[in-house]
């Protein structure tokens, strides 16, 4: 703003005070300090999904096949650049910034919805990890951004993370980039693979299973992806749900037949083959309080119900997100050995078994201090033991080509000595199959059986620090010279402001000669002179600045 000093303050300037109209402006305008910030708890950021502290080699393999099998496609990350991505916390609203530089976008909220590909997001996470000066997260993002260009398809970033609280309230929430990357890829899944993709196929050795599975394929779905909540007490949050199927090659088992050679002659059974389906609901949750003065917040958590399967689900029906699995319709026997009779006649086995786990009540679980802190909210220990029992306990076995030309009643008991060697094989088996290889598999997702884990990102506050000051471009002046008036606008505060206005009246002993916006910050549209006293007179300058 240009003024011009007027005769009537030629007495004034006669005493030692050149200052004297600089003191003015700024009496006038009262903001020659920035104001000091005041911030209001809004919410906490928390999400319910994977939070890997470590990963080991085993996990290293089946995060390659577990998230390469949802995206259709191969991923070969080892377990120090796994390891580096599980550790990697990037700043939140930083990161969105990023994302709206490649995306093109005017704003981070505009980030949250806006169509990216997982490589964009890749690359926005290490931009931001290198402005971090992490540079061993840059690279260990730069190398899994290599291997993702085959996920051409589109996600949205706003159907991951929820965000009720004004962008700017999360400056102080980071967000793991492994955990941001495996939600979108939960994400990418859900939105753009209509059916299963091709299995992985994994060796038993590399799972650290040896001497119980040779190798197994993999397949897997995401029936519903997790959700990442930034928002009030009241708002809820859910882990993902899953549909897994591992077909397995087990190294073979050759039980003891005695009973049965008494009866039949001599007979031997071997067990090599096992399809177990794996469907876990989504566990749920609900955030019931946030203090910001102890920086404490609250929240209440379920995991959701695991059914097991052993047999045979066609993969149409299993695959198919809008269908319940209904064991009496879906379920069928499936293959997994064969009974030798004779040494010649070869016959098959199969069976068939279904479980439930279902946990019994929520937990409350309260977490202070520094965030991100996260917890695992589990059902009990016995959760998994006991799902195997039951699975060999509803065991349902038959033998469809056995004919011995003897009674059925013969055949009944042929039939049942056959079940009871067959789940005396199976039952030391299933455990390990259950806690070494899909439970550790459902982990990686944070929806392991009979348990959900939650972490709180950080907790939502907004700050008012808004600011103005003056300068002028000469300290002692005649009248009538211009005097120039430079007003320096700054939000350092957490909050979004929109529609800014700054009234600035014309310093004392001074009259208006023009006013004018200068250059606009990043993120502003647009600047007006509103309102202005006529050249030569004194008055009011009304100055309207626009956010985009």
């Amino acid at each position: 703003m240009q003024t011009k000093l007027s005769r009537s303050s030629i007495a004034r300037l006669l005493r030692p005070l050149a200052l004297f109209p600089v003191l003015l402006m700024v009496l006038a305008l009262g903001f020659a300090r920035p104001a000091a910030a005041a911030c209001t708890t809004t919410g906490a950021c928390l999400s319910a999904g994977p939070r890997l502290l470590s990963v080991d080699s085993t996990q290293s393999v089946l995060l390659n096949s577990l998230l390469g099998g949802l995206l259709g496609t191969s991923l070969n990350l080892t377990a120090a650049d796994w390891n580096t991505l599980a550790q990697g916390n990037v700043n939140l609203l930083s990161f969105l910034t990023q994302l709206q530089l490649q995306t093109g976008v005017s704003s981070p909220s505009q980030a949250l919805n806006a169509n990216v590909t997982l490589g964009q997001v890749t690359a926005a996470l290490g931009v931001q990890a290198q402005a971090q000066a992490n540079l061993s997260l840059r690279s260990a993002l730069n190398a899994l951004g290599a291997q993702l260009g085959a996920a051409g398809a589109s996600v949205r970033l706003g159907d991951l993370v929820k965000v009720s609280a004004d962008a700017g309230a999360l400056a102080r929430t980071t967000v793991n980039s492994l955990d941001m990357l495996t939600g979108l890829i939960q994400l990418y899944n859900r939105r753009n693979v209509l059916s299963t993709p091709m299995p992985i196929g994994v060796s038993g050795g590399l799972l650290g299973a040896l001497g119980v599975v040779n190798n197994l394929q993999l397949y897997a779905q995401v029936i519903e992806p997790t959700v990442y909540i930034c928002g009030p007490a009241g708002s809820t949050f859910h882990s993902a749900a899953m549909r897994v199927k591992l077909k397995l090659d087990l190294v073979t088992l050759a039980p003891v037949t005695s009973l049965l050679t008494a009866l039949l002659g001599e007979t031997s059974i071997a067990i090599g083959q096992l399809d177990v389906y794996a469907e876990v609901a989504r566990g749920e949750g609900v955030l019931q309080a946030v203090d910001g003065i102890s920086r404490a917040v609250t929240l209440q958590a379920l995991p959701g119900v695991a059914d097991i399967y052993l047999g045979a689900i066609d993969d149409g029906v299993f695959f198919n997100r809008s269908r319940a699995i209904d064991p009496a319709r879906d379920l069928a026997y499936g293959k997994i050995g064969s009974l030798t009779l004779a040494g010649l006649s070869v016959l098959d086995i199969e069976v068939k078994s279904w479980a439930r786990g279902q946990s019994p009540f929520a937990s409350t679980v309260t977490m202070s201090g520094n965030f991100p802190q996260t917890r695992t909210v589990s059902t009990s220990t016995a959760f998994v033991s006991t799902l195997a029992n039951d699975l060999v306990s509803n065991l349902s076995l038959r033998i469809p080509l056995l004919d011995l030309g003897l009674l059925n009643l013969v055949t009944d008991v042929v039939v049942g000595l056959v079940k009871t060697i067959v789940t005396g094989a199976l039952s030391p088996v299933l455990t390990p199959v259950l806690t070494g290889l899909v439970d550790p598999l459902l982990q990686l997702l944070g929806i392991g059986l009979g348990q959900v884990v939650v972490t709180v990102k950080g907790i939502c506050e907004t700050c008012d620090a808004f600011s103005l000051s003056t300068a002028v471009d000469k300290l002692d002046a005649m009248p009538s010279t211009v005097l120039t008036y430079t007003i320096t606008y700054a939000n350092t505060g957490s909050t979004t402001l929109t529609d800014v206005k700054i009234v600035n009246p014309t310093p004392a002993y001074t009259s208006f000669v023009a006013g004018a916006c200068g250059k606009l910050a990043p993120g502003l549209s647009d600047c007006a002179v509103k309102s202005s006293p006529e050249p030569g007179t004194t008055g009011t300058v009304t100055m309207d600045v626009l956010v985009e």
